[in-house]
């Protein structure tokens, strides 16, 4: 120990032993609480330019901040200044900075059902700041740089310390160890009944993360993709029917019972959007839309697609034939055939026709090659330009079976058109339905048109906290898409 104190004093680190707020345990740890606070409000500015954030006049952002601050007033660090904000964007997760900033993102929102799984998402992640979990990460890393430090006595110190100064930022967004997030959920269930709601929400809460999982899984095979752990909300959190099993068990312990508050719950919901904001297009049955870019395009049925704010992506199901719509900032005027033939000097480029896309000029060209997750491809590449941004559609499988999907590919070439707001379906927003006698997440999932995708009746099922085989009383609000 006298050894790596004096390491750290070399370093510039000076190590303490610091009283737990939440535990009240001993925590030898490498930051002084003004250090925190500082790192906090340090990177609450970073995270502020790289997220897209609701206003914090939006109605569901005035909600969030609402209970927010009920849990903090009960909280361990009753003294810190707490700031919470939603983030606009499909994502199912949340986290927390030190010094009291908390994120929720608006995909995770949507899977909450009621005002009491809201207050537990809030309280675990200010059990995050209470426990001072951020500090404890920092010391971890700090100790990991040390190592390092001693092992450039071998190796040149850029060859092992790269990227450490972002591991911290990092790991507050995706996550933290076993016992942290442990301790986490048990500070959600002092929190919660605390400010009033009912405990059984924290259970509620991962059981819904749960389905997800299995559903995402499911999707995952179907698609043919392979199958990792789930990446969502708490991804690196312990075993989700650990932690439901831990928390059960510690929530019939404390009988008590608290407000859920469903209904004004779900009224807030109303109206906004289900996955992503409009700016980057959404995926809505087979079709995708991109009011923002004024266009849309349609998949033949076997197709499965996802949209991310870099690419449009698809591919058969369980098969290897796939799309990418993506965009690029040019650096200097280029004709799309220039543009096209930049992108491909490596590659055989077979023909290049100028073409007409959306009232702009084109160039389309047959290639061979690789790409970077096939070799021996052929593709057909798509380009138009529109000010300093070129639009590159891409369409490719393997050379030897290319003639089995020429159809397809020229289906959803053909489908591209303008996209009007005036006469087309927009985004999928999230609505209110009153459950009736004869209502099934089936029949629903139908009178959608599979919004969702092949598995809707699933997704509307777990959307509201239920199981495909579970069933809401016949008056009961739930969320469906419109």
């Amino acid at each position: 120990m006298k050894s790596m104190v004096c390491l750290c004093l070399l370093l510039g680190f000076l190590p303490s032993c610091a009283t737990n707020p939440a535990s009240k345990g001993h925590d030898f740890v490498l930051m002084s609480e003004k250090n925190e606070l500082n790192l906090g409000k340090q990177l609450n500015a970073q995270y502020h330019q790289q997220l897209v954030l609701l206003d914090e006049k939006d109605p569901l952002a005035v909600y969030v901040n609402e209970i927010g601050q009920k849990i903090a007033k009960v909280a361990d660090r009753p003294d810190l200044f707490y700031h919470f904000y939603v983030v606009d964007d499909a994502t199912i997760n949340a986290f927390a900075l030190p010094g009291g900033y908390i994120y929720i993102h608006r995909g995770l929102l949507n899977y909450l059902n009621s005002e009491a799984e809201l207050a537990a998402v809030l309280g675990h992640e200010i059990g995050h700041v209470t426990a001072r979990h951020a500090v404890k990460r920092y010391t971890q890393v700090k100790a990991y740089q040390v190592g390092m430090t001693m092992a450039s006595i071998f190796l040149p110190i850029q060859a092992v310390t790269g990227n450490l100064s972002n591991l911290l930022a990092a790991t507050l967004i995706s996550g933290y160890g076993r016992e942290q997030e442990l301790q986490a959920d048990e500070l959600a269930l002092k929190y919660t009944p605390q400010a009033g709601y009912d405990p059984d929400a924290v259970a509620q809460l991962l059981n819904t993360l749960k389905r997800l999982e299995d559903l995402d899984k499911k999707e995952q095979k179907d698609v043919g993709n392979k199958v990792h752990e789930y990446h969502g909300a708490f991804a690196s959190h312990p075993k989700t029917k650990q932690r439901i099993a831990d928390v059960e068990a510690k929530e019939q312990r404390l009988h008590q019972q608290g407000f859920i508050n469903h209904d004004r719950f779900l009224s807030m919901l109303d109206g906004y959007p289900y996955g992503d904001s409009a700016k980057d297009g959404a995926v809505v049955g087979q079709r995708f839309l991109h009011p923002n870019l004024h266009l849309q395009l349609s998949f033949p049925k076997r197709w499965v697609m996802k949209n991310t704010a870099q690419a449009l992506t698809a591919r058969v199901r369980k098969e290897k034939a796939y799309f990418k719509l993506s965009l690029q900032t040019l650096v200097k005027r280029q004709s799309p055939k220039e543009v096209l033939q930049d992108m491909f000097r490596k590659q055989t480029i077979t023909y290049i026709k100028k073409d007409m896309i959306l009232g702009h000029e084109a160039a389309h060209a047959h290639v061979e090659g690789h790409t970077p997750n096939m070799k021996g491809a052929a593709m057909d590449v798509t380009v138009w330009t529109l000010g300093e941004q070129a639009f590159v559609m891409t369409m490719w499988a393997k050379k030897d079976v290319f003639a089995n999907y020429e159809k397809d590919f020229n289906s959803i070439g053909l489908s591209l058109k303008p996209f009007d707001a005036k006469t087309d379906q927009g985004i999928p927003r999230m609505a209110l339905h009153l459950w009736k006698q004869g209502d099934s997440w089936q029949s629903l999932a139908k009178q959608s048109h599979d919004i969702l995708g092949k598995f809707t009746a699933e997704r509307l099922a777990v959307l509201n906290g239920m199981s495909l085989q579970q069933k809401p009383k016949q008056g009961d609000v739930i969320k469906i898409m419109k």
